[in-house]
């Protein structure tokens, strides 16, 4: 009789016990915060110098387009490619930053989403207050503006400049074209990037091409300094071709 008194729980005691309870057990269901699944650091599973689009299929080029890109898949055969403006270090735009074969941060901070890239100290904001991005002047990365939709990142990128490329091989772009991204953690912990290019003055129609990363350990983002690279006759971009007249010959 003691010890079933000893035991026994107030009908009171019994509801407030089932209440945390079952708040607890709602907590462990509840997904993870998306946010928290992509702030870390990411590598690309196949850093890549052409960009396709959905099912490995060419982009949709206007025929100014397909001109222009035979004119730099040409001149890509020359030491030093006059199209392509990382030889002498200078920004890659986007989405190519996004194909180099380097890892890259991802931090929150104040309302923005920072990408922290390991060549040459580049990085992008991403403007997370709900505002669309506006721009006067083009720029290398452009504005971005993003926001949740459910468990995907969704940012729109304008304002980027004409002078830089979607890929190595030389794809165009002008100054108008609007980049929309949507970036989810899958099921296997991979990121997952679909990019829609929108740029009439190139491309038939808007396209989407694909990307997917891995997770890499925290503080591997280095800083792979371009004209150190140079200096030492290796070429601008790993795995990219040495510059004209400097170390060829060794």
């Amino acid at each position: 009789m003691t010890m079933a008194k000893a035991t026994a729980l107030r009908p009171g005691a019994l509801g407030a016990l089932l209440l945390i309870l079952a708040a607890a057990g709602a907590a462990a269901a509840r997904p993870q915060d998306p946010q928290a699944a992509l702030v870390r650091a990411w590598a690309p599973d196949d850093p890549t110098d052409h960009l396709l689009a959905s099912a490995d299929r060419p982009p949709p080029l206007t025929p100014e387009g397909a001109r222009l890109l035979a004119q730099r898949l040409a001149e890509r055969k020359a030491p030093d490619p006059q199209f392509d403006r990382t030889r002498w270090c200078a920004g890659p735009g986007m989405p190519r930053i996004m194909l180099m074969p380097y890892p890259f941060e991802i931090k929150a901070e104040r309302g923005y989403l920072a990408f922290l890239f390991g060549w040459y100290r580049w990085y992008r904001l991403v403007d997370m207050s709900g505002q669309e991005p506006q721009f006067e002047l083009p720029t290398t990365m452009g504005y971005s503006a993003g926001h949740w939709d459910g468990r995907t990142l969704v940012i729109r990128t304008v304002g980027l400049e004409d002078e830089t490329i979607l890929d190595a091989s030389g794809l165009p772009h002008s100054d108008r074209m609007a980049l929309t991204e949507r970036l989810r953690v899958l099921p296997n912990g991979h990121l997952e990037e679909r990019v829609t290019i929108d740029d009439p003055a190139f491309y038939t129609r808007p396209w989407t091409a694909v990307a997917t990363y891995h997770p890499a350990p925290a503080g591997i983002v280095g800083d792979d300094l371009c004209p150190d690279r140079i200096a030492r006759g290796e070429p601008a971009v790993a795995g990219g071709r040495r510059p004209a007249g400097r170390g060829a010959a060794q």
